[in-house]
């Protein structure tokens, strides 16, 4: 039986060993990515784009979905338009090129809820991007998979946002192609089966997002 070579065993452990850690560390900064991302957004206090939002904007990885921008994530699960037009200005601090809006959807089915009450936020959020020389760009709501009463008060509320954009030359987002089914969300875009999406359908938000940064720069 041939001795074994203790060197050579500590030399091929080490290597081993070595290639695990490096593993691990890639494992864990891809991982954490977007929230590194956000420190050192936070740290310089500047971003190209703020995503502004309730939950759907809070699950983006931003940075990763969108090409050759910082993007600072301002996204609150569970928020309305109310609350949301009360934390504008933390948008503002950023002294972004542009604001991503969306919200509104968590309106629905509050005790005082009412449509126009949704399109007054929007405007006060833009009026006050615009004062501040950043351009506001408001996106269409998403639908839910298993509720068309909800759907139906979305296509009011997208419609009366996108009439008021024309009015005022806003840029009005549809970034809901290919994530629906007809008047439905589809449910193979979201990971609760409802409302919230998965990566893949973030991906595609994130390709209407890229289209129209290509155009506009």
């Amino acid at each position: 039986m041939k001795k074994i070579n203790s060197k050579k065993v500590i030399l091929i452990f080490s290597i081993l060993l070595n290639i695990s850690l490096i593993f691990s560390i890639g494992f864990v900064a891809n991982h954490y990515k977007e929230n590194i991302y956000q420190k050192i957004i936070d740290k310089k206090h500047k971003a190209d784009i703020v995503m502004f939002g309730d939950s759907h904007t809070a699950g983006g990885k931003w940075n990763s979905l969108i090409t050759d921008y910082s993007v600072k994530r301002l996204g609150w699960g569970g928020f309305t338009s109310d609350w949301l037009r009360g934390l504008i200005n933390k948008a503002i601090e950023y002294k972004p090129e542009y604001v991503f809006i969306l919200c509104g959807g968590n309106d629905v089915g509050q005790r005082c809820f009412k449509i126009d009450n949704v399109i007054t936020n929007y405007k006060i959020m833009a009026d006050t991007l615009r004062k501040h020389n950043i351009k506001p760009v408001f996106q269409k709501l998403f639908y839910q998979v298993k509720n068309q009463k909800y759907n139906n008060i979305v296509d009011t509320i997208n419609i009366k946002l996108e009439n008021y954009c024309k009015q005022e030359n806003i840029e009005f987002l549809d970034i809901t192609k290919g994530l629906n089914e007809g008047h439905h969300l589809n449910i193979d875009v979201c990971r609760d089966g409802n409302v919230h999406l998965n990566e893949r359908g973030y991906i595609i938000w994130a390709k209407h997002l890229n289209e129209f940064l290509k155009r506009h720069n």
